[in-house]
């Protein structure tokens, strides 16, 4: 019988930590588009800014700025670390927000007994818990019921 327990456990750690991880992935992914629109967005003022002010009245520097500011505009590594900050900032929130379960997922596989049993039952109680608030609406309150 223990050994079915133990694999009973180690299966529920290993569906809760890859609903866990698929979730940061996903958040991640979502926020790494975001970030490299935003640095973008950013780094395009900043070289609009650069460009529109002219220190002197010369042909030759006006030329060398527009050329510098084409340059600066193609820049891939802009919006390739806007992704890369996006995507970490994105999947340490999701792990923040979930870590819970992710202790409960890291108790039902890494230990074993009682403690991979509590880890177990820990993650069955966070899923039942979400099921009934975002599936069902249990103890959600809607921000229209507010009365000031």
């Amino acid at each position: 019988m223990g050994t079915l327990a133990n694999v009973v456990c180690k299966a529920v750690g290993i569906a809760g930590m890859g609903a866990v991880l698929y979730d940061a992935y996903t958040l991640g992914s979502i926020k790494s588009s975001r970030g490299a629109a935003k640095a973008t967005a950013n780094h395009l003022t900043d070289v609009v800014a650069a460009q529109r002010t002219a220190t002197t009245d010369s042909y030759v520097s006006s030329a060398i700025q527009n050329k510098v500011s084409d340059l600066r505009m193609s820049n891939p590594l802009v919006p390739l670390w806007g992704r890369v900050q996006g995507f970490v900032n994105g999947t340490l929130d999701s792990l923040g927000n979930n870590i819970i379960p992710v202790i409960c997922s890291t108790l039902a596989l890494l230990t074993k007994g009682f403690t991979s049993k509590l880890g177990a039952w820990g993650l069955v109680g966070c899923g039942v818990y979400t099921i009934a608030k975002e599936g069902f609406g249990i103890g959600k309150h809607s921000p229209m019921d507010k009365q000031s």
